[in-house]
């Protein structure tokens, strides 16, 4: 069973406290009963998300912002001197440490997180710290491609952003012609991919801001000729 994934169990028996999941290996897991259907029936198939609940393997049909492995912006729902608790789409808020907060967490602001299983406790936990991809040595781009971004924080040489939900990238202020918002979605492209892991993206594709810069010179030359562009064998390229 996959620990802060969404995946497809199979309905094994049915109690008081709801449904009892279970995978190929026969691990299992509950669904409690707000959550279950009493038209299911044993061998059923259900999508569900995995979870922890008091150290035990819980099941939720409900969509959280992002698995483990991945990037969400959630909103802190409370805070203790231990660490603070974010919303992040399902009724079991996630932990973030106090030694994990890159700054201090407040309670109904907005922050971006990474989501991991704690290699000390098992659990699934959150973090703002990060300067680097996790998954740096497994990069499934190509020079190009479409991606999505959140709009993280702006650095000496642009903006961070998140690819993918994934991976961190970098769009220099070269790239960008519009304002961004911490936390705001984009569209993106990859426009190159580093060996030491990083990764720069842009905001349109490539060659196209070579087209604004062509068609910026034709609207020169429209003005100076006061609407009328004189072109013959002898014009330059």
């Amino acid at each position: 069973m996959e620990l802060g994934k969404i995946q497809t169990l199979t309905v094994s028996e049915r109690n008081h406290q709801g449904v009892y999941l279970e995978d190929k290996n026969k691990e299992k897991c509950l669904l409690p009963k707000i959550f279950s259907d009493e038209s299911w029936n044993t061998g059923d198939e259900v999508e569900v998300f995995v979870y922890q609940d008091n150290n035990q393997l819980q099941a939720t049909i409900e969509t959280p912002f992002c698995q483990v492995g991945e990037f969400a912006v959630m909103t802190c729902t409370h805070t203790l001197p231990s660490g603070a608790f974010m919303d992040w789409g399902i009724i079991k808020d996630l932990f973030i440490p106090y030694k994990q907060q890159k700054t201090k967490i407040i309670e109904g602001k907005k922050y971006l997180v990474y989501v991991y299983i704690d290699e000390e406790t098992g659990l699934l936990t959150g973090t703002t710290k990060f300067k680097r991809n996790p998954q740096y040595q497994e990069l499934p781009f190509k020079k190009g491609d479409k991606v999505s971004l959140i709009i993280a924080n702006e650095s000496e040489l642009g903006w961070n952003v998140i690819i993918n939900q994934k991976y961190i990238g970098l769009v220099y202020f070269s790239d960008i012609y519009k304002k961004l918002y911490p936390f705001s979605e984009e569209v993106g492209y990859i426009k190159n991919l580093r060996e030491d892991g990083k990764i720069d993206v842009s905001l349109q594709p490539e060659g196209y801001q070579n087209m604004d810069e062509f068609k910026q010179k034709i609207l020169e030359k429209l003005e100076q000729g006061y609407g009328l562009l004189y072109l013959s064998d002898e014009s330059s390229p």
